[in-house]
């Protein structure tokens, strides 16, 4: 038998350890995987940090994470919840002919989980599995708006970046964005992800604690007051429905 590498080995065996279980103690995983604690333990940060595993700081259990989904299709189909945006998000497109994205916070970063195509063309820098500045971004507004400033500051030790020149990298104004998210109850990103597309998003919220958001993307040619406040509605309504079934849930796990 042709010998294997061996770390990768042991990052293999972690996963498939944990997809069996409904959740492991760093004593359990362990002794389960025959990895000693010293080995296993940094491996396990490694794959927390990149969302492949979530840790539950309470009971100290490890479950298996979000980018777990994003890398195998079938998985996202077995999570209902994430089943069940993915239909909304349809119908979103449906009703306004624009993409729409899935994105949950990663520290600093937007992570992009889920994206519906519209018939209409929109160039993004945007793909599932890509991470970019969640300040810079609708989605990452909507995800951020609770979060105090010295939070957000925490996030973005050498300053609030920029990726277009349009990007806001003054806390005092990004606050004023947040308090609007909170106040008319969706975020805005006006060519500040791309040069010439205007974005909207919405929190998606279980019991008042943001899981995710879902945003639609337009070129700025398209984006009317009509179009625009299209848009905002069919997010909006989006949003209520899919809440009223996850408020239904018992809580969803850190992902």
């Amino acid at each position: 038998m042709k010998t294997l590498h061996k770390p990768t080995e042991r990052v293999l065996l972690i996963l498939e350890t944990l997809a069996n279980a409904d959740g492991m103690t760093l004593s359990e995983l362990s002794l389960k995987t025959d990895i000693s604690k010293g080995t296993i333990f940094p491996i396990l940060k490694s794959l927390q940090y990149r969302k492949y595993i979530s840790h539950d700081d309470r009971n100290g259990i490890y479950t298996l994470g979000i980018s777990c989904a994003v890398l195998a299709s079938s998985t996202v189909e077995k999570e209902f919840w994430l089943k069940m945006i993915n239909s909304e998000m349809h119908t979103v497109v449906n009703e306004c002919n624009e993409v729409c994205q899935l994105g949950i916070l990663d520290d600093a970063w937007v992570l992009y989980v889920d994206k519906v195509q519209g018939e209409q063309t929109v160039q993004l820098v945007s793909k599932v599995g890509t991470r970019l500045p969640a300040i810079c971004s609708a989605l990452g507004k909507a995800l951020l708006h609770k979060h105090r400033d010295e939070e957000i500051l925490e996030l973005y030790p050498q300053g609030l970046p920029s990726v277009t020149a349009r990007s806001v990298t003054d806390m005092a104004q990004l606050r004023q964005q947040l308090v609007q998210v909170a106040d008319n109850g969706y975020a805005m990103d006006d060519r500040e992800i791309n040069d010439d597309t205007i974005c909207f998003a919405v929190p998606l919220q279980q019991k008042g604690i943001i899981l995710a958001a879902i945003s639609v993307s337009l070129p700025s040619f398209r984006a009317t007051d009509e179009k625009t406040q299209q848009v905002i509605r069919s997010l909006k309504d989006a949003k209520d429905r899919i809440e009223s079934v996850l408020n239904k849930l018992p809580d969803i796990k850190n992902y």
